[in-house]
């Protein structure tokens, strides 16, 4: 899955769990956005947890991780 296609992936995921939570309290703005920063969060800790752990080993998974970060900021 490209960092592009995770973003998706997880803003969507969060759009949905928020919509399902709040219903139409929210502007689809700002569940978007509200979606971005649980994603934003996720790519953290799964950075955090890589880099504690020393986990990339060379298998690319830091700068991947990195990517999706970067491609979530850009939304």
């Amino acid at each position: 899955m490209t960092a592009q296609e995770k973003t998706k992936q997880l803003v969507s995921i969060n759009s949905v769990t928020i919509l399902s939570e709040v219903g139409s309290k929210l502007t689809m703005y700002e569940i978007k956005e509200i979606a971005k920063q649980f994603a934003l969060l996720s790519a953290d800790e799964v950075l955090s947890t890589l880099y504690d752990y020393h986990y990339d080993s060379g298998s690319g998974a830091y700068d991947y991780w990195q990517e999706v970060k970067q491609e979530i900021e850009k939304l």
